[in-house]
């Protein structure tokens, strides 16, 4: 009887560390197993579409006296026109594509716009007829309508550009601001990143002109 009570609990022992050992190589096997994309491949395939699409990034001018901007910023692409010499105001809003098409231009997929009651709406919209011209992997200039858009590095530089005297911004910004440091405003004026610390794309889509000493105001304020 004893005899059979050891056999009994021998097997049941031996029972358990089999599991036991099947458990632990389950456990191994799992988790050496990959599920899915892992989180680098994930980042990788969402920046690689916005890395090719910010190589046309930039503030693009044609024309000293019709004053016609062109900004591509974030996935959005922007037509400015100036108004007068001390300001101008955000005339179009787009969507664009991240790649060009066959022909080389940049896809305009939605279009904003100003219903009968003043309220943005858009709507779908396929457009081409902008080309970027590149040299060296570098976006050099934008054909539009068969007008070549040259990129300007700096809000001082699309001042000079069109012909009105960085003294006179500077004077009306000390007259409309508490900035009269001539450095930070030198500065400012000569900031490369001057599209996004300007907030001229947050504009509202054909509404009051921007004036050129408060878009200086805010480089000189963008944290």
């Amino acid at each position: 009887m004893k005899s059979n009570l050891l056999l009994a609990g021998l097997l049941l022992l031996f029972m358990a560390c089999g599991s036991k050992e099947v458990s632990e190589k389950s456990n191994t096997l799992s988790s050496a197993v990959p599920i899915g994309h892992t989180p680098t491949e994930e980042v990788t395939e969402i920046s690689a579409p916005k890395a090719q699409h910010q190589k046309w990034d930039g503030f693009y001018f044609y024309d000293i006296y019709m004053g016609s901007i062109i900004v591509i910023h974030e996935g959005k692409y922007y037509n400015f026109a100036r108004k007068e010499f001390k300001s101008f105001y955000k005339d179009f809003e787009y969507d664009i594509d991240f790649e060009l098409n066959e022909d080389g231009f940049i896809p305009i997929v939605r279009k904003y716009y100003l219903d009968r009651n003043d309220q943005l709406q858009s709507k779908e919209t396929i457009l081409f007829d902008t080309q970027p011209v590149e040299e060296g992997g570098k976006t050099t200039s934008l054909q539009c309508r068969g007008y070549d858009y040259q990129p300007l590095g700096s809000f001082g530089a699309y001042l000079d550009a069109i012909s009105t005297t960085r003294s006179a911004v500077v004077a009306d910004l000390k007259a409309n601001s508490k900035h009269q440091d001539d450095s930070v405003i030198e500065t400012a004026l000569n900031d490369p990143d001057f599209v996004a610390k300007s907030g001229m794309t947050e504009a509202p889509l054909r509404g009051e002109a921007i004036a050129f000493w408060q878009l200086l105001a805010n480089i000189i304020e963008a944290k």
